[in-house]
């Protein structure tokens, strides 16, 4: 028992130091600093930190009670996060109050320019989920959004905590597509319920339209593509609304409508996600996190054709290929193009072009580990005479 314990706890501290982005001598560095800023009696030396550290984090010595206040506070993290589970060594009493105390100073220190931090920090990881996908970035993402989630409940102030809230949203929202994409769907619906809730604290359509909107996914994994399709047309009530997030929902409520097997409705949503769509760039300031333009948006429209299987989804998927392989787009987005066209090639009969569609998917689909493009993607390789 007391060799896994000690691995939960020299795993999540290196996590936690990982998440942070600190090499351990910085660490060291942070954990001095916040003793003294904390006024915990503790001032060892550099040297035996660096030891300290070394010893914590690859099992063979459990931190004491004054070392853990200091780690809960510089990760801004809870004993249990931090594999604490074993008994601390004797040290001064340590009581909730104390804690209490700890996590509304810590949220206190929330200015703008750590809006600023936060914010910057998600785009940074949606940029590197396009193009690296959401499997290598699964647990930094839920140390952000526990972290985040912690400063919100524990502010003290309107202004703070409503800032706070719109970055959860994003953050919980963006975590919540990646843990669909790998197949972590209880997750992924725990994430987006988050997502909703700090939308609604922020007060901002968009981003619960954006958590909604999103959440479909998850439904429609559970094989309910018209509960799926009901989530959208809940969120495209909600105003007002950017253009450009009316127009994606209007495109997820079209792949949803052909899930439901509905071929008007699905055009009608396409032609309606059209008509929003504003006439230049990719995405918008107020809202980053939705990236659509017109090659998207007949990527889109192909995969549903694809879906009813008809005919017509090679040409739209076919002219969203090239735009696709001249400008930028995520890697899981072209996977899915590869996937979309494999699709309507087996629809078409033909067997070269579907199998070179199905194993570019498949190449792209390990690179980002996406468990839900790979089990499409099998279902589609039984469907090709002689795989």
């Amino acid at each position: 028992m007391a060799t896994a314990q000690t691995s939960r706890s020299t795993s999540a501290l290196r996590a936690a130091r990982d998440r942070h982005g600190f090499t351990r001598e910085r660490a060291v560095q942070v954990f001095l600093e916040t003793a003294q800023a904390w006024r915990i009696p503790m001032r060892p030396s550099v040297e035996s930190l660096r030891g300290s550290f070394s010893r914590w984090e690859n099992g063979r010595q459990q931190p004491g009670e004054m070392a853990r206040q200091v780690l809960r506070i510089m990760y801004a993290a809870t004993d249990a996060e931090l594999g604490f589970d074993t008994e601390p060594e004797p040290s001064q009493p340590h009581t909730q109050e104390d804690e209490l105390a700890a996590r509304l100073v810590s949220a206190t220190r929330v200015d703008p320019v750590l809006i600023e931090v936060l914010t910057g920090e998600v785009e940074g990881l949606r940029h590197q989920d396009r193009a690296f996908g959401g499997a290598l970035l699964s647990e930094r993402m839920a140390g952000l959004v526990g972290q985040l989630t912690r400063l919100m409940d524990y502010s003290l102030t309107p202004a703070s905590a409503t800032a706070l809230a719109s970055v959860l949203a994003d953050a919980a929202t963006l975590a919540g597509w990646q843990a669909v994409d790998t197949g972590a769907s209880v997750r992924a619906w725990e994430h987006f319920t988050l997502a909703a809730h700090a939308a609604r604290i922020a007060g901002s359509p968009t981003l619960l339209a954006h958590a909604l909107g999103e959440r479909a996914y998850a439904v429609l994994e559970a094989g309910d593509a018209v509960a799926a399709r009901q989530t959208i047309s809940h969120a495209l009530t909600l105003a007002p609304l950017p253009g450009r997030v009316t127009a994606w929902l209007h495109a997820a409520e079209g792949e949803l409508s052909a899930a439901a097997g509905d071929r008007d409705g699905a055009l009608s949503a396409f032609d309606a996600a059209a008509r929003h769509l504003p006439s230049s760039g990719v995405s918008d300031e107020d809202s980053p996190f939705i990236m659509l333009n017109e090659a998207h948006l007949t990527r889109w429209r192909g995969s549903a054709l694809a879906l009813l299987a008809d005919p017509e989804s090679v040409t739209d998927l076919t002219a969203a290929l090239g735009r696709f392989e001249t400008g930028a787009s995520s890697v899981r987005a072209t996977a899915g193009l590869h996937a979309d066209l494999a699709a309507a090639y087996v629809i078409a009969r033909d067997r070269d072009r579907a199998l070179h569609h199905l194993r570019q998917a498949d190449g792209l689909a390990t690179q980002i580990g996406s468990l839900r493009l790979a089990k499409r993607l099998e279902r589609l390789r039984r469907r090709i005479p002689g795989q």
